[in-house]
């Protein structure tokens, strides 16, 4: 099946339900200052007005920039149990992070453009087939406007080379876990995607993989712990996390082992003070046990 063919199998029952959804969060979340460009300013003044305006912080092994916009409210039952039924970012690519490396992902997970592009999407489906969709308003020469991208599918996103930005927003069903995403591949999935397509050669494949070669990052059945950075990220198993999402593992600690000890690392002064607020979520949420460690100890 040809690119095309394979967006519109993309475009299931599933999908049609949270289109309306997407573009209601470009409009809802867009805050006033982000009125399109005027001729007088540069590219570069207006990714850093949307990496002000909007959060935009770096996302750390996939590469690009990323800010939570909601995390839903309702719950669905997910792999590793109860979740959010949703969640909405925003997310950049610019000069200075122009791959989004290859990662998988449990959830659906449909991209919309806001502005900026072009940007290339390279989606390895489970069953093994490839798809490549160009991101982009150049609907006459087969550009989209949005890329759905399956529950269980890897991708990896490029930048073209003239392009300055893309900002697009992502809505996730089943909302993002660590334990529902891995970040990187092996030599085996060159074996199974290798020559699957014009575009994917071995050399390519393990281009859009990037410094995550060779090993993964996730926390696929791995026990809930917290790092707190020295910019004081919340991080587990090297993924990042905003306070709702810790939150949400933190229910689920508590709902499956009220008595397992959660392990807080710190690194820093002010990581300690952060770590602390995190012990106090925990206590409240009902999880007992707390041990905080500074980083270097742990």
């Amino acid at each position: 099946m040809n690119d095309q063919g394979q967006q519109n199998q993309g475009y299931g029952i599933r999908s049609r339900g949270l289109v309306g959804l997407m573009l209601a969060m470009v409009s809802v979340f867009s805050p006033p200052l982000l009125a399109a460009p005027t001729q007088s300013s540069t590219a570069e003044d207006r990714v850093q007005t949307l990496i002000d305006s909007l959060g935009l912080q770096h996302l750390n092994a996939e590469s690009g920039m990323y800010s939570v916009a909601r995390v839903s409210d309702l719950q669905v039952t997910a792999s590793d149990g109860q979740s959010p039924a949703s969640n909405a970012i925003y997310f950049m690519l610019t000069p200075k992070y122009r791959v989004n490396y290859l990662h998988w992902l449990y959830s659906d997970d449909y991209q919309t453009l806001i502005e900026g592009g072009p940007a290339d999407y390279y989606l390895f489906y489970a069953d093994g087939h490839v798809a490549k969709y160009t991101m982009g308003r150049d609907l006459a020469k087969g550009q989209v406007l949005m890329v759905p991208c399956p529950a269980g599918t890897a991708k990896a996103i490029v930048l073209h080379k003239e392009a300055k930005y893309l900002l697009v927003s992502s809505v996730l069903s089943p909302a993002w876990s660590p334990q529902r995403a891995r970040i990187g591949a092996d030599y085996a999935f060159l074996k199974k995607y290798g020559s699957k397509a014009d575009w994917a050669t071995p050399g390519f494949l393990t281009f859009l993989i990037g410094p995550n070669f060779a090993h993964t990052i996730g926390a696929d059945n791995k026990g809930f712990s917290l790092d707190v950075d020295g910019n004081e990220q919340l991080l587990w198993k090297g993924m990042q996390l905003s306070e709702k999402q810790v939150r949400v593992e933190l229910k689920k600690m508590a709902a499956a082992d009220p008595n397992r000890v959660l392990t807080i690392t710190f690194l820093g002064e002010a990581a300690r003070a952060v770590a602390m607020k995190m012990q106090r979520i925990a206590h409240e949420i009902g999880v007992r046990q707390v041990k905080i460690l500074p980083a270097h100890d742990h």
